[in-house]
């Protein structure tokens, strides 16, 4: 069954994300085998990830009847189709007879499918509808009767969404009202995946989680984002979510608090300038801070005029401000004015507690005369169209300036927590987000 978001609205004159109360933190410790141990990898597989909501793909790809797509996940391989009935479903890449994985593309147009070992055929439903000698069967003919297995399936925010357990809560539930009310205001239903690569890296899973679920590594690894991004926790809002989740908010298009420099960069002087700003009436240091909220004022007033139809609904901090949504366990999404950026890991395939695969995807609005678009984290333009995926190994191509300094610690840190000097976590109260990421993965760890 899939499913589409209701329409929510944000107050136009919100600063920021309205703050969450938080819940109290146990103080849980942060231990190395969590990340190493590969027992512990397969207890988490059969207690988290069978259990919580994760991204399959774009809903635009699996928009008509036989479209598909499958996703993998960890050791197992999903495929999405859209039924003549315009409901998208999902089902485990596996075969009733003998096993065998249905297909090994990644997306595609089918009116049926068909195991390539023996023969059976499959509906968009699911349903076998053919085998050969079918009158060979002493317990009865599979057609009609034997299926491809169903899984959850919701489609929300543009994205289809899966689930492996049957008793699972909504997806709606599961994000929580906060979640679904912002994310659906950025409409990334009306997006289009500029940028889709994976990368086989080096690390277990959750280092990449915990590195979105922090943001005091930004001032010594990604000191490019300084003049152009808050950095400075005091000037930031961390949230915890009682669902789970987390929310990083960080005010931006505006020179950092940790920034000394006098001029204003670059990157940010284009963006004033589009805005019809000159950059020189703010080089004082008193006008500095007036920068974000001039460009506020501009999109508010020029944007529809000059193609930005996405931001006839955005509170005042939507057109300059970046948001973090760190959904339990893998999936983050930064929204920003005009795009939606995944950085999500996933467990590798091969069950190697060491290794994961990380998908980096960045998805913009279409604006009227504009062909190209800025790649996230400086890399280079963008053509505004549906991306081919890639799949490289950590190292052979870059995944954008930001996301290749997070990978370059991130392999440091694997080797680190392998050390018999690892002393558990040691963490300031700005790095809750990570401290409340493990204690919910505890949570789940717990039940059977």
């Amino acid at each position: 069954m899939s499913q589409t978001a209701k329409a929510y609205t944000l107050a136009p004159d919100l600063d920021k994300p309205e703050k969450q109360p938080e819940p109290t933190l146990r103080g849980d410790g942060v231990t190395a085998d969590r990340y190493i141990d590969a027992d512990y990898a397969k207890q988490e597989w059969r207690k988290v990830w069978m259990r919580t909501w994760n991204l399959a793909g774009m809903a635009y790809h699996v928009k008509e009847p036989g479209e598909y797509i499958t996703v993998d996940l960890g050791h197992e391989s999903i495929i999405v189709v859209c039924g003549d009935d315009n409901e998208v479903r999902a089902f485990y890449n596996s075969c009733p007879h003998r096993g065998t994985r249905i297909t090994s593309a990644e997306e595609g147009f089918a009116q049926k499918f068909s195991c390539p070992y023996h023969g059976w055929e499959f509906d968009k439903m699911g349903v076998t509808s053919y085998v050969p000698n079918e009158e060979d069967y002493p317990q009865g003919g599979p057609c009609g009767k034997k299926r491809l297995k169903q899984i959850q399936c919701r489609i929300l925010f543009g994205m289809v969404w899966i689930n492996m357990d049957e008793s699972a809560e909504s997806l709606e539930s599961f994000l929580g009202e906060e979640i679904v009310t912002e994310l659906d205001s950025y409409h990334i239903e009306d997006m289009i995946r500029v940028l889709n690569i994976t990368a086989d890296s080096p690390c277990n899973w959750k280092i990449i989680t915990d590195n979105f679920n922090e943001a005091y590594h930004v001032q010594v690894l990604h000191p490019g984002l300084i003049p152009y991004i808050e950095a400075n926790y005091k000037a930031c809002q961390f949230d915890l979510m009682d669902t789970g989740h987390n929310r990083g908010w960080f005010p931006s298009h505006n020179p950092s608090i940790l920034h000394t420099e006098e001029h204003i960069g670059e990157h940010l002087a284009a963006i004033m300038r589009q805005w019809d700003l000159n950059p020189d009436d703010f080089k004082a240091n008193e006008n500095r801070p007036l920068i974000r909220k001039a460009i506020q004022s501009s999109k508010r007033e020029l944007g529809q005029s000059k193609g930005y139809n996405h931001y006839q609904e955005y509170a005042d901090y939507q057109f300059t401000d970046y948001v973090i949504y760190n959904i339990f366990p893998n999936t983050v999404i930064t929204v920003g004015p005009d795009g939606a950026q995944l950085l999500r890991p996933r467990p590798h395939p091969s069950g190697d507690p060491q290794r994961c695969l990380f998908d980096h995807w960045w998805m913009v609005h279409k604006i009227e005369g504009q062909t190209e678009t800025p790649s996230p984290a400086g890399g280079p333009d963008l053509p505004v169209e549906d991306a081919e995926h890639e799949v490289v190994m950590y190292g052979e191509k870059s995944l954008g300036t930001t996301a290749d300094e997070d990978l370059s610690i991130a392999k440091m840190q694997q080797e680190g927590l392998s050390s018999a000097g690892f002393q558990q976590f040691y963490m300031p109260h700005q790095e809750r987000r990570v401290q409340h990421f493990h204690e919910v993965l505890n949570d789940y760890m717990a039940k059977e």
